[in-house]
Order: C-alpha cells, then structure tokens, then sequence
C-alpha cells in the first residue's frame, strides 16, 4: 500500500475538487483531478508527448459537464504518482483546455487528466480527507 498526498482545491464556496500530483519522466510534473464518479480515467490530448495513442475510432462520450465530447483512446506507458509506476494507464482523449482555462481562476496548477474509477477501483483506493491522503494497493 502506498499514501500519497493530495490537495483540495476550493472552486467556489463549498465547491471542491480533489488534485493529486503525477510524475512524469524527464518533464515537468501535471495535476489530476481524482473523479470518482468518472467510469474511465482521462486525459488531455493536447499532452501528446505524454500518452501513446491507440487505433481506434473517435466515439462521444457524456461527461465533463453532461456536454458530449468526442473522445479518442491513448495510454500512458508508465504512470507515476507518489514516486511508483503504476504500470500502463489507459485513458479516453479530450481537450483540456476550457478546463484549463476554468482552473486558471483559481489556481495556477495545470489539469492533465481526470483520475477515474477504472484506476481507483482497481487500487483500491481510500480517501483520507482528514489526512489529505489517497491510499492506493498495488494489483493482487
């Protein structure tokens, strides 16, 4: 089991979102959103030194506001948070940038991705908010 540390960032009063720092080699490190109601982890593709993009048809997606978006599929080849590899994460494509620009009003912190379900459930994820923590379990 691993502890990382995460931030809470406050968007409007009583409007929060959960960031957690990720590690990416020889590059400057970017900030995920941890989503918990989102079904699969995704992330910006505007980031193309940063994911390998997989064939497959471009399909719409809900999500990121109820709006629908079209969406491409790509995969990180050696996904780091908290200093461990977690391996190879698969991620939907989208553009980042109206999220960027939101989040540029109130933090200075760059948005690469939505931390989805598809990552949690498998690692076993626990929030601590009291601690600011995420718990995450290596595959078994």
């Amino acid at each position: 089991m691993r502890e990382i540390s995460f931030e809470v960032v406050e968007l409007e009063e009583n409007a929060y979102h959960i960031l957690i720092e990720a590690e990416f080699a020889g590059l400057e490190n970017g900030w995920w959103i941890i989503d918990t109601g989102a079904s699969r982890s995704v992330f910006d593709q505007a980031m193309t030194m940063l994911y390998d993009q997989e064939n497959s048809d471009s399909v719409l997606a809900t999500g990121l506001g109820k709006e629908m978006v079209e969406t491409g599929a790509g995969s990180i080849s050696d996904f780091i948070l908290g200093g461990v590899s977690w391996g190879v994460l698969r991620v939907a494509l989208v553009d980042f940038s109206h999220i960027n620009s939101e989040y540029s009003k109130f933090t200075e912190k760059k948005i690469l991705g939505l931390l989805g379900a598809d990552f949690l459930l498998v690692h076993h994820a626990i929030l601590n908010f009291k601690e600011r923590k995420i718990s995450l379990f290596t595959e078994s």
